[in-house]
């Protein structure tokens, strides 16, 4: 799958924009504050429906104008598509060839793409609400049907939290039961995800660490310690929400559950949180996006298209080559942000497009 074309109107800073892209690497550079990021969110955008940024949609409109809109042309061996999502402050509209999917999963479905942003780099240390956000958003990548399964658990989540504050216990056990069900799902399809990264992740780590130093990374549900299958998370999921009924009704939120739940990065079997050097976590979450990419690439059979948000200026030279290399000997497009385009090593061999962004436009 690649990206030929993309038209971008009334988009944050961008406002229009009409660009064709080289099927390999396309490199946007500029001033800090110009807008480059602006056109990775566009793609990314495009191809989920979603920001990488957890920006809201009305933040994405320039801010005189009703809606945004963007439009792509992409191809698929010898197949070609044209997607567009039309962007509302409340809602948005998608088409495929000009016509409206039966279901967005169809949408979703169309273009494969993958972010790697700066706040990537810093999860290690970060909260465990970053970590869940990079874990769903790697799900999604391979699996568009996820999201039925986290809005599932959020909506029922959220109505289980306005019964606690309000006090209004009456419905609280339906609520409960059905935060069961939908948390046991979400919590099955994380472990599970994580479990098929694995042995990728591992491979990847010790490439780029050039050691036999063991990279490990384990989803940690905050309601059980340990868990067989979906029928075992269950149960202790229930007898957690029971054990602790008196302090939700106290506190008017629930306490357990996957949206409390964290991610454990490990080197030689110790958190590398507290034991890893600086290069050594991002060497971690390098191989971590390297596996994701490579794991998405076997599931789908296609490469997905890759997005590289400033990374020249948080990763040091030696990570940037191996991602580089990394990157050359896989068929995938590849649209990066940098200020200064020498920082990436591509040869003249690789077939890359460079376009340079002032104020939100490209400069002639």
């Amino acid at each position: 799958m690649v990206i030929n074309q993309i038209i971008i109107n009334k988009f944050r800073n961008i406002i229009h924009a009409e660009i064709n892209f080289s099927c390999r690497f396309n490199i946007f550079f500029g001033a800090n504050g110009q807008g480059k990021t602006n056109f990775l969110e566009a793609i990314f955008f495009i191809g989920t429906v979603k920001s990488f940024r957890h920006a809201k949609q009305i933040d994405m409109i320039n801010w005189n104008n009703e809606t945004a809109i963007i439009k792509c042309l992409v191809t698929e061996g010898k197949l070609q598509h044209e997607l567009c999502t039309l962007i509302e402050p409340n809602k948005k509209h998608v088409t495929i060839d000009g016509k409206t999917p039966l279901r967005l999963i169809d949408y979703c479905n169309m273009v494969s793409v993958v972010a790697f942003s700066p706040e990537e780099l810093s999860m290690v240390d970060g909260t465990p609400e970053q970590r869940r956000r990079y874990l769903d958003r790697a799900i999604f990548s391979s699996n568009p049907g996820y999201l039925k399964i986290y809005h599932d658990y959020f909506r029922v989540l959220k109505q289980r939290n306005h019964l606690l504050r309000s006090q209004n216990y009456s419905g609280l056990d339906a609520w409960t039961d059905q935060l069961i069900v939908t948390g046991t799902k979400l919590i099955c399809a994380r472990n599970n995800y994580l479990e098929e990264l694995g042995a990728l992740f591992s491979l990847f780590y010790r490439t780029i660490s050039a050691s036999d130093e063991e990279g490990q990374i384990c989803y940690y549900p905050n309601s059980l310690s340990e868990f067989s299958d979906s029928a075992d998370i269950s149960r202790k999921l229930k007898s957690a929400l029971g054990e602790n009924s008196r302090t939700e009704r106290d506190r008017g939120t629930t306490v357990n559950g996957p949206h409390r739940d964290d991610v454990g990065f490990f080197l030689n079997r110790k958190p590398i949180s507290q034991h890893g050097s600086q290069g050594q976590k991002k060497s971690f979450v390098l191989a971590m996006k390297m596996a994701e990419i490579e794991h998405l690439k076997k599931k789908k059979e296609v490469s997905p298209i890759l997005l590289l948000d400033d990374m020249t200026t948080e990763l040091d030279k030696y990570r940037v080559k191996q991602l580089m290399d990394f990157l050359v000997k896989r068929e995938m497009q590849v649209f990066i942000t940098t200020t200064d385009p020498a920082s990436v090593p591509i040869t003249e061999s690789d077939l890359c497009s460079v376009f340079q962004i002032e104020s939100g436009g490209l400069v002639k």
